[in-house]
């Protein structure tokens, strides 16, 4: 599965408000909790992303990261992406703030395809070159063209 397949516009985020780590899980949760894929509460969703952060950073390097988690209550693959223009503390490895934050939330079945969106944002975003051209993207239709450019088939 591509990235672009599982990111709409529509949870995308080009202004992130959030002040920390967990603030910024918060509001993209919101965002991914009201599309009817999910039927879990956003607290709930919190509670399970959390857990899973406490366990490792999902920080990459070059400014990403990807916090993650998985559900029975979840309908298939469902990703999205803030921006925060300042960078956040993600205890990230290589020590610099994320500006993007790529939360991706799966069904309990979806194990191969989950794996997948997990693996391709990291790979993708490797490049420094991709970090900047979303930062510069003026809108999320130029940021999902910049993926979809990136992306292998």
């Amino acid at each position: 599965m591509r990235l672009t397949d599982a990111l709409s516009a529509d949870r995308i985020v080009l202004d992130l408000q959030a002040q920390t780590k967990d603030e910024a899980i918060a509001e993209l949760i919101h965002i991914a909790a009201t599309g009817g894929d999910v039927d879990e509460t956003p607290a709930q969703l919190q509670k399970l992303v959390l857990e899973r952060e406490a366990l490792t950073s999902t920080a990459v390097d070059k400014g990403v990261a990807i916090p993650h988690a998985r559900s029975g209550r979840i309908k298939g693959i469902v990703v999205s992406l803030g921006i925060h223009r300042q960078g956040l503390d993600f205890g990230s490895p290589d020590g610099d703030p994320v500006h993007l934050v790529f939360l991706v939330l799966s069904a309990d079945t979806t194990t191969p395809a989950y794996l997948s969106i997990l693996g391709r944002t990291a790979r993708i975003f490797r490049r420094p070159q991709m970090l900047q051209s979303v930062l510069d993207a003026t809108g999320v239709d130029a940021i999902l063209q910049s993926i979809a450019a990136h992306e292998p088939v």
